[in-house]
């Protein structure tokens, strides 16, 4: 099972620059991470290295290399290997055989997924499987932006306000004691309500962030279909 981050990341290295890890690396350079990108092939290195703090070329599934550049300085270490399995597995065991803080991976398949968690990693990311949800999401139930599992029972997710809920107050909703969820956040178009009271009225653009217990969430969704 996943585990979420203790806290905001100021330090992270992507280690593989496949098309995951490359999109991956730029996207963290454009926040305010210290972001390390580390591949063996220079190409892959010269694609990134304008978006990066840090580049390194080198074959990080040997040990010695991983010590040479400091990869238990760094809060977060994402193992974005694609295309070798063994690679992947031998780089993550090391990681945190060595103690890295919290491993990202990337698997193929659910074979690799499963001895990733097995070895420690902390979050597995499956880009293929977890598109494919989100496109299958997308298409049958389009209220709903995205779940996250927080735990194994309970979950977050981002809803659109429908046009029967538009107008009216949460407390006239109440999500709580129909469907076992909390609002925990509105967005409006004019900003973010991060404690939204019982009188708050919504829009039909709004979009709601509610939290609750799995299966609640998956009830909810299929109201809103």
């Amino acid at each position: 099972m996943n585990k979420l981050p203790k806290s905001d990341m100021k330090q992270v290295a992507v280690l593989g620059l496949g098309r995951f890890g490359i999109e991956l690396a730029k996207a963290l350079g454009a926040t305010d991470c210290e972001v390390l990108a580390v591949d063996r092939c220079e190409e892959r290195i010269y694609e990134v290295a304008d978006y990066v703090t840090h580049t390194v070329v080198a074959d990080v599934s040997e040990e010695r290399n991983l010590r040479e550049i400091g990869i238990t300085e760094f809060d977060c270490v994402v193992v974005a290997i694609g295309d070798d399995m063994q690679s992947s597995i031998i780089t993550a065991l090391n990681c945190k055989h060595m103690g890295v803080e919290y491993i990202v991976a990337k698997a193929q398949t659910a074979q690799h997924a499963e001895i990733l968690e097995k070895i420690g990693v902390d979050y597995i990311v499956i880009p293929e499987a977890d598109s494919a949800k989100k496109t299958a999401r997308l298409l049958t139930q389009p209220q709903i932006d995205d779940i996250i599992s927080v735990t194994a029972d309970y979950s977050i997710a981002q809803v659109a306000v429908l046009s029967d809920w538009a107008g009216r107050k949460l407390s006239e909703l109440n999500l709580r004691s129909h469907y076992g969820v909390n609002v925990l956040i509105v967005i409006t178009n004019g900003g973010i309500n991060t404690s939204p009271a019982a009188d708050t009225v919504l829009a039909e653009s709004d979009r709601l962030v509610i939290g609750g217990m799995s299966s609640d969430i998956k009830t909810l969704a299929g109201k809103l279909k």
